[in-house]
């Protein structure tokens, strides 16, 4: 009953959708969301802030659903509303482009008829995303065929323009978003100039203050949509004691954060001075800014390992259930095993002896060196610069 309310409403609302292609559009006022409006964070966060710092011909507008993210984002000298008050309904009617990085959700999805959108995506995908994802809910015949033709608003595979990392990602997100090739614009990703900032995150000084010449490992698994949470914490031979005595002993401090689905980790209790950190999404307000900094990235099939190529340090793969991930969870669009530029472990003994020997092996950073140049386009921190550019040049 629910759902068929739902359509009602939205049958109801398709003449006000229609009616805004009357309204002029202002090429200069750009609407910016991230993260179902939850989040001031992403490709999203990094494309505003640049725009807002470099181009004040534009007027960037950070649209929220959530009014403490609004406040920040008023706090740190930008603009924001709430999609639903009435500036920012008033703001989305008027602006000519929207940036997303999850979906249309991210801004106001009903004000958008008129605009350009651009997905600016949350990452470069190793699993298979949009359309391509048989797992997913949208792959019936209504939201194939049926939404995208009654109710475009919320289809969420008719963008107007998408961003890619590199030419070896742009077939597989065109293929996703089903959109031409000729739209797929080869920038880079906004979020990756920060890779190249001197700046080191608050949080890494300080465990590098207070563990002396400590390298930082940073564990960033991807959500398992199959199963419950699986990571390396749920593995049989974890122990806390054992992870303790190892990170003590080779002067290590590891930070665990799970995927924005799963959010938390593990919640085992450890002591003040316990090398182990789990975070919540609460306690990160963009994690490649930490992760910039990391000395080696423990991954599965996260899109970070794509991200994190740009720095060339040491990454360990915890894929301890492929198979399993790939037959109940998401297909891939590259072969695993042939893909990637680090050691696959699926113990913690084998977890253990990888970050012994990873510091220093030619093997891996060769292979380092050369995924980054496959899976990485522009080793700059031009990318949202180039975004601009290209936006800006449309024709109108």
């Amino acid at each position: 009953m629910g759902r068929l309310l739902k359509y009602i409403g939205y049958v109801l609302f398709l003449p006000i959708w229609w009616l805004q292609l009357l309204i002029p559009r202002n090429k200069n006022i750009w609407i910016f969301g991230a993260w179902n409006g939850q989040r001031f964070s992403d490709n999203s966060r990094y494309l505003f802030e640049y725009v807002k710092e470099n181009h004040p011909k534009v007027k960037p507008i950070w649209i929220t659903r959530n009014k403490k993210i609004r406040d920040k984002v008023n706090a740190l000298g930008g603009i924001s509303f709430l999609a639903n008050e009435p500036k920012g309904i008033y703001y989305s009617l008027s602006a000519k482009y929207y940036f997303v990085s999850c979906g249309k959700i991210d801004v106001n999805y009903l004000t958008g008829n008129g605009a350009r959108w651009v997905q600016l995506w949350h990452g470069n995908p190793m699993k298979k995303i949009g359309l391509d994802d048989k797992f997913a809910s949208w792959s019936s015949f209504f939201e194939r065929r049926i939404v995208p033709l009654l109710f475009p608003f919320i289809y969420l595979f008719n963008y107007d323009y998408l961003v890619s990392n590199a030419e070896v990602f742009s077939d597989k997100m065109a293929s996703a978003f089903a959109m031409p090739l000729n739209r797929i614009l080869e920038t880079g990703c906004p979020r990756n100039d920060i890779f190249h900032s001197k700046e080191e995150d608050d949080f890494n000084q300080g465990l590098r203050t207070k563990f002396k010449g400590c390298r930082l490992v940073y564990y960033l698994p991807t959500f398992r949509s199959h199963n419950a949470t699986r990571s390396l914490f749920t593995l049989e031979d974890y122990s806390l004691e054992r992870l303790e005595d190892f990170l003590k002993k080779e002067n290590l401090v590891f930070v665990s954060k799970g995927h924005y689905v799963d959010n938390l980790l593990s919640d085992e209790a450890v002591n003040a001075d316990s090398r182990l950190i789990n975070l919540s999404d609460e306690d990160v307000s963009d994690i490649n800014f930490m992760l910039k900094d990391a000395d080696l990235l423990i991954t599965d099939y996260s899109g970070a390992y794509f991200d994190f190529l740009l720095t060339e340090r040491p990454i360990v793969f915890a894929a301890f259930d492929l198979e399993e991930y790939l037959n109940s969870s998401r297909e891939m669009y590259f072969d695993y095993e042939s893909s990637i530029a680090g050691p696959i472990v699926k113990t913690w003994t084998d977890l253990f002896s990888a970050m012994t020997y990873i510091w220093d092996n030619n093997e891996y950073q060769s292979l380092l060196k050369e995924k980054n140049r496959l899976f990485n386009k522009y080793h700059d921190a031009n990318n949202s610069k180039r975004v601009y550019e290209t936006i800006a040049s449309l024709p109108r």
